[in-house]
């Protein structure tokens, strides 16, 4: 049978401390398991442990990590029960917290968050995600 170019990991989490060792090690072992580079797959397993920490941090109910791997990208994103939509804070090198979003937003090549709302069964609840490219960067030649 022959292997899809697109594929998807779902990892349902009960909302406990051991939960970003879990999501990261998962995360890892999916990516290089299905050969994207060692580079791609530090960053995302880097950016999902912060995103899991987080919602173990901020909500009271189970997370849920999506992944979906394309041949040259990835897109993880990470929902829990709190409803606010964060934005990065401003950090500071003494600080020993709030560094989670900073950290998505400079290494992503792209993020967001969304409110789940509509006909589903988790209204009130909020996804915030991730997009890592595995693409080479080209040379220019002057």
């Amino acid at each position: 049978m022959p292997e899809s170019a697109t594929w998807q990991c779902h990892l349902h989490l009960t909302n406990d401390h051991r939960a970003p060792h879990i999501a990261r090690h998962t995360i890892r072992t999916a990516l290089l398991g299905h050969a994207h580079t060692p580079e791609l797959t530090d960053t995302a397993e880097l950016l999902t442990s912060e995103l899991v920490s987080n919602s173990v941090k901020h909500s009271d109910g189970p997370v849920t990590v999506r992944l979906r791997s394309r041949p040259d990208a990835v897109r993880i994103g990470v929902m829990d029960n709190h409803p606010e939509l964060p934005d990065p804070l401003a950090c500071t090198p003494d600080q020993d917290f709030g560094r989670g979003l900073y950290l998505v937003d400079v290494l992503a090549d792209a993020w967001g968050r969304y409110p789940v709302i509509g006909h589903c069964r988790t209204p009130g609840w909020k996804v915030v995600w991730f997009e890592l490219s595995d693409a080479v960067p080209e040379c220019r030649h002057s």
